[in-house]
Order: C-alpha cells, then structure tokens, then sequence
C-alpha cells in the first residue's frame, strides 16, 4: 500500500475520532442536561435534532472511525499478525480498538434506538388523552436517563480508546 494512502487513512481516523468524542462530550455534558432543564420544549430540541440526522451523524462518525482504524491496525500489525499484535503496542491499539468498536455498537444499539423511542413517544405524547400523557412523560423520562447512562459509557470507552492510541506507539 502506499504511503499517500496510509497517510491519509490515518488522518481521516484521528480527524474523525476527534469529532466523534467532541460531539459525544458535548452531547452527553452539554446538550441532555440542557434538554432535561428545558422541560416539555425539551421534547422539541429532540424532535428537531432528530429530523436534522443527529443519529446519522453518529454512525457515519463512528463507523468512519471504526472501519479506518481496523485498516490502521491491520497495516500495523502486516496483516493482523499474532506475533506483533501480542507486542505492547500491538496490545494498546488492539485493546483500544475493541474499545472503540463496543463504544460504535452501543451508540448505534442502545443510544441512537431509545434516542427513536423518545422521539416517537413526544410525537404521541402532543396527540395523546390527558390522562394519558403521565404516563408517556414517565416512560420518556426513563428512556432520556437510559440515554444518559449509555452516553457515558459510550464516552468512558472512546476516552479508553483515545489514551490507548495515544499511547500506544511508545509502551
């Protein structure tokens, strides 16, 4: 493979990763609490986030991210190789990886899908009986905190990967 090619895989991976983790950060610290404070017009902010592709967003940075860093790993470790991937370095990257992949499956598995949930039932809360609508806030809510948590679990396992590809070269 090329050096141009290499080069720029890599650059598209740490550039990627760098939106990817900003963008969680500042969704999971910023924008949930901002839209628990804002009360029922926090139910909109989701609808219109949701309408403007933020789940998309996600996959698409995470994937990205994903898919270049296995290229990265295979031409590191010349076509997954046992002996170099068993090395230090080889450790670090590939523990990261996992990391970063498990961060991937649980934004798209369980973020993005009770992030859906949640917006659908805003969309039955503005039509629903009052009598019903406790009932669907109470459920919402659960499912925000269900996002919250897996939010930073999802930001727990990029800040693993970060470090350990930081590192990774010199352990």
């Amino acid at each position: 493979m090329s050096t141009a090619l290499f080069l720029s895989m890599r650059v598209v991976h740490v550039l990627l990763a760098g939106i990817w983790i900003g963008a969680t950060v500042f969704t999971s610290m910023l924008l949930m609490p901002a839209i628990e404070d804002a009360g029922p017009a926090g139910g909109q902010i989701m609808m219109s986030l949701d309408r403007k592709g933020i789940a998309t967003f996600f996959a698409v940075m995470g994937g990205v991210t994903t898919l270049t860093g296995i290229y990265l790993y295979w031409h590191f470790t010349g076509g997954f190789d046992p002996e170099i991937s068993r090395s230090h370095a080889g450790m670090a990257f590939g523990i990261g990886g996992v990391a970063g992949l498990l961060a991937v499956i649980l934004g798209g598995a369980v973020v993005a899908r009770t992030s859906k949930k949640v917006v659908a039932l805003i969309g039955q809360i503005t039509k629903a009986p009052d009598a019903q609508k406790a009932a669907l806030l109470l459920e919402a809510a659960g499912l925000r905190e269900r996002m919250k948590t897996f939010g930073m679990v999802v930001l727990l396992l990029q800040v693993v990967a970060l470090v350990l590809m930081a590192i990774g070269h010199y352990i």
